[in-house]
């Protein structure tokens, strides 16, 4: 089979590794896989093609390195749009057209049965979509990351319903006007849309909810595949070794969380710390010294910004890669917390329960998928701050043998519904039915 991927970034960074991964996992399966990406780089692997040219790539970085004058130069000709940053707008103006669709075809230089859109945004649009569908008769997948495909715009829709009807009096654009640039947006999407062969691949029950309600997708075939962890990097492993190497003592309780950025409210810090602090007058409540063990390992940016109001000693690993950096905060933990309250994974969820390691979290994204309290962790009532502490105390009072069997479970689970092999079959199988 003929695949033709899209993805805006490196496929070493951010989405992009999501993306190289299914590349490299289709073609070990023997199908013909080109990987387009918007950004030139000259270390990417054979059938992984930039629409930007060297030339354009030098050109990009001498633009953004004066990149300030730009901007306030437009500041004073223009009043700029603001947006809110909770909801997320990678790019204000979907209708702006980067590539055209011929010269796309042109540089995959192949005629695809499938097409499989994965971070679409400031590289293709709908028309794009459309036309690639109609010039090769190929089915398009669009594989959400987010709520980008389904929305006028916002990446996160937060309590906003207006993707289930036609945007306009966008929160996120600070808009009351009914026919804002959200509505264009996603009447633009819509006028293609609609007349695209195009299915979604959802990576968790809760986007697949998303997908079924909203107005562009409503009647279009929605696949449920959650996104796929490496079992042989993401995998149980002795955690004494690995909590000298950190240099925390291995009888200590170890609570790990993290992310790219630490104060970002749809991560939810706010109610981390909260929770923290109601866990540890749980704990004092014990008599029996667990306020003393319990250490917090912290990963990302913006560290400084929270750990004056931690109430445990700590050890930030700051900003780890995203294979074996990360795979070992996890094996190290007794339990991985995600306070995440807008979120539509995140990734982090499957990556510990494939380590192994138990999760607490709030009831929202791919926690509903794989976050059972009991058996893989604990999921407590969205934002409250007491059931998460309640759920992080459950489990690092277990006993030995309950935790040994909690950890069996995450990893069972895991292997079930996150391998590799789970995943690309099934993409494979959706793929293959509509050939």
């Amino acid at each position: 089979m003929n695949i033709l991927m899209f993805n805006t970034y490196n496929p070493n960074l951010a989405s992009g590794i999501v993306a190289l991964d299914l590349f490299n996992l289709m073609q070990k399966r023997g199908h013909n896989v080109k990987l387009l990406v918007n950004r030139y780089d000259q270390t990417y692997p054979a059938g992984v093609i930039s629409m930007e040219t060297w030339l354009m790539s030098l050109k990009r970085a001498a633009i953004f390195k004066f990149q300030w004058r730009f901007d306030k130069l437009k500041s004073v000709l223009k009043k700029k749009e603001k947006t809110n940053p909770d909801f997320r707008f990678f790019q204000l103006r979907e209708q702006k057209l980067i590539y055209k669709t011929d010269k796309i075809i042109k540089k995959a230089g192949l005629k695809p049965d499938a097409i499989i859109v994965l971070f679409a945004n400031k590289f293709i649009n709908a028309k794009n979509i459309f036309e690639l569908s109609e010039k090769t008769n190929a089915t398009v997948f669009w594989m959400m990351f987010d709520m980008a495909p389904l929305t006028g715009g916002c990446h996160y829709a937060w309590d906003c319903k207006g993707y289930q009807k036609n945007c306009g009096n966008c929160p996120g654009l600070f808009s009351t006007n009914p026919y804002d640039v959200s509505y264009e947006n996603i009447s633009f999407k819509r006028d293609y849309l609609n007349k695209t062969k195009i299915e979604i691949l959802a990576a968790s029950e809760w986007q697949f909810e998303q997908a079924k309600r909203s107005s562009l997708f409503e009647n279009n075939a929605i696949h449920k595949v959650l996104l796929s962890v490496d079992s042989n990097i993401f995998k149980p492993v002795d955690k004494v070794s690995l909590r000298l190497k950190l240099n925390i003592n291995a009888n200590r309780k170890i609570l790990f969380f993290g992310s790219v950025g630490l104060t970002e409210k749809r991560k939810g810090m706010y109610y981390l710390i909260e929770s923290l602090k109601l866990l540890k007058q749980k704990a004092d409540r014990n008599n029996n010294n667990l306020t003393n063990d319990i250490v917090l390992l912290i990963a990302g940016r913006e560290v400084e910004q929270i750990v004056d109001s931690l109430p445990f000693e700590y050890h930030y690993l700051g900003m780890v890669n995203n294979t074996y950096g990360i795979a070992s905060a996890y094996q190290s933990a007794d339990v991985f917390v995600c306070p995440s309250v807008e979120d539509s994974g995140p990734m982090m969820i499957n990556q510990s329960i494939m380590c192994g390691t138990p999760v607490v979290s709030f009831e929202m994204g791919v926690a509903f998928d794989l976050v059972i309290t009991g058996e893989t962790g604990y999921r407590a009532k969205y934002k409250n701050i007491d059931d998460l502490a309640q759920g992080i105390l459950n489990i690092l009072t277990l006993n030995e043998i309950d935790y040994k069997a909690m950890s069996d479970n995450c990893r069972n689970l895991a292997l079930r519904l996150c391998s590799q092999d789970v995943q690309t079959e099934k993409i494979e199988n959706i793929l293959m039915n509509k050939i």
